[in-house]
């Protein structure tokens, strides 16, 4: 199976710019998907690296929740109907994907001195794309970027 655009932005991100799994996805979505962030965007998720280095919820996980929530909020979270529907499918396709949500747990699975985290970013970016592939199915989303089956 080839790489996705998501993928291929995710290692060049976390490879080469050398950010935490958080500032990772954010990034990866924000080039893939066109969500023209600012810079600040980048730099509010740097503390959610590590699992707020605490081991708890992964990074990727706030990663993609930031980049769905663009997609999908125009004003507020109250405001969009979808966005509880499409932030627990988002959940269930990572934890089916990765195993857990918690950083701690998932780095005694996932992580490895040679490749670090890029494994559970990778995984993350898989979740994203089945989550976004689903919502667009459902007529819950509508992408004007075509990113399923792209190749890097």
């Amino acid at each position: 199976m080839s790489e996705t655009l998501l993928e291929a932005n995710v290692k060049h991100h976390y490879l080469e710019n050398d950010f935490n799994c958080a500032e990772t996805m954010i990034q990866a979505c924000n080039d893939t998907f066109h969500l023209d962030l600012p810079e600040s965007a980048y730099k509010m998720l740097s503390g959610f690296g590590n699992g707020l280095y605490t081991g708890n919820l992964c990074g990727t996980l706030v990663g993609c929740t930031c980049a769905l929530s663009c997609m999908l909020v125009e004003t507020r979270a109250h405001t969009t109907e979808h966005l509880p529907y499409a932030q627990r499918l988002l959940v269930r396709n990572f934890r089916n994907l990765l195993g857990n949500t918690q950083c701690a747990k998932l780095k005694a699975v996932h992580h490895s001195k040679e490749k670090r985290c890029l494994t559970t970013c990778l995984l993350a970016a898989k979740a994203m794309s089945q989550t976004l592939d689903q919502l667009q199915e459902e007529g819950l989303l509508k992408l004007e970027y075509e990113f399923a089956n792209q190749d890097a």
